[in-house]
C-alpha cells in the first residue's frame, strides 16, 4: 500500500506536469498564431512597397511622404485653431451664463424683498382694519 501510495503521488505530480505543458502549449500555439498574421501583414507591406518601389524611386517616395506630412501637419493646426476657438467660444458663453445667472439672482432677491415687504404692509394693514372694525364696534 505504501507503494501504490508513492505511485498515486507520483501519478498527481506527473498529471500536474502534463497540465502545466498542455498549457504552455496552447499558448505558445497562441503566439505561434499571433506571429504568423504578424508575418502576414508583414509580407503584404513588402509586396505593396516593392510594388511601388518598382513604379517610383526613393526619391518620389520621399517627396509622397513629406507632401503628406505637411498635409497632415497643416490639418493639425487647422484642429488646433478650431479647438482653440471652440475654447473661447465655450468660456465666452460660461461667462455669458455666469453674468445672467447674476443678474437672476439680483431680480430674485428683489422680488423676495418686494414679497417680504408687501407681507409687511399687510400684516399693518390689517391690523389697522381690526383696530378700525375695533373702534367702530365700540362707536
Amino acid at each position: 500500500s505504501k507503494s501504490s501510495e508513492e505511485i498515486k503521488q507520483q501519478n498527481s505530480e506527473l498529471s500536474e506536469k502534463v497540465h502545466s505543458l498542455v498549457s504552455k502549449n496552447s499558448a505558445m500555439k497562441l503566439d505561434m498564431e499571433d506571429l504568423h498574421k504578424k508575418l502576414e501583414m508583414a509580407e503584404l507591406m513588402i509586396q505593396q512597397f516593392s510594388s511601388q518601389a518598382g513604379s517610383l524611386d526613393a526619391n518620389q517616395q520621399l517627396q509622397m511622404a513629406l507632401e503628406e506630412k505637411a498635409s497632415l501637419e497643416t490639418q493639425v493646426a487647422q484642429l488646433s485653431e478650431s479647438l482653440h476657438q471652440l475654447q473661447v467660444e465655450r468660456d465666452q458663453y460660461v461667462e455669458k451664463l455666469k453674468e445672467e445667472r447674476n443678474i437672476w439672482q439680483q431680480r430674485v432677491q428683489q422680488l423676495s424683498e418686494q414679497v417680504h415687504t408687501m407681507a409687511e404692509e399687510k400684516e399693518k394693514h390689517m391690523a389697522q382694519i381690526r383696530e378700525l372694525e375695533a373702534n367702530v364696534t365700540e362707536l
